[in-house]
């Protein structure tokens, strides 16, 4: 699955825009969704069949995702899985964070599905349906993905042939020292 990038806000704001997406992006108080067209040069749009994630740039390789489909959408979990290699290997990406309100079950699954981890829970963070929700906070570092993927010869290769040599050179040798194994660089 390849993901498409976004050359506009159109398509991912035609999502947020359906009613039955939007209503999980905002908190009480808003009356229409959220625009995308004011961040949009703040960050990548990837775009896939039912939807996509904008990745807003938080600054030193830290990414915030948002995920936006449509419901009923197939393949949702692949779709992040190749919108993090997009990210881990064709960008200066090193972690991506986002958080989802505890009411937001779906949302919750996919992001424990695919590889984040909690990092901590905010209470009461999150007014939605005239009810204050706990908000749970999520983290996915290179280091964490290329545990889920076939191997850092693998996911130095898929930097290479996304043309970043540099970063597969880098996540080369992040894993030989942080894991102490040091046969990655020998290819």
């Amino acid at each position: 699955m390849i993901p498409r990038v976004a050359t506009g806000p159109e398509f991912l704001q035609s999502v947020i825009d359906d009613p039955r997406v939007w209503k999980w992006l905002t908190a009480d108080g808003f009356d229409s969704p959220l625009q995308i067209a004011p961040i949009f040069d703040q960050g990548i749009g990837l775009e896939f069949e039912g939807g996509g994630f904008f990745f807003h740039r938080l600054g030193d390789g830290v990414m915030e995702v948002h995920t936006m489909f449509l419901p009923g959408s197939q393949g949702v979990a692949d779709a992040c899985r190749a919108a993090a290699e997009f990210l881990f290997c064709g960008t200066e990406c090193l972690k991506i964070v986002t958080k989802v309100p505890v009411d937001n079950v779906p949302a919750t699954r996919l992001t424990e599905k695919v590889g984040f981890r909690l990092d901590y829970v905010q209470p009461q963070a999150w007014l939605r349906g005239g009810e204050l929700h706990d908000v749970r906070h999520y983290s996915w570092d290179i280091d964490l993905w290329v545990r889920g993927t076939e191997g850092p010869v693998w996911a130095r290769g898929r930097c290479i042939e996304m043309e970043n040599t540099r970063k597969g050179t880098l996540l080369a040798y992040r894993w030989a020292v942080m894991n102490n194994d040091y046969s990655v660089l020998e290819n």
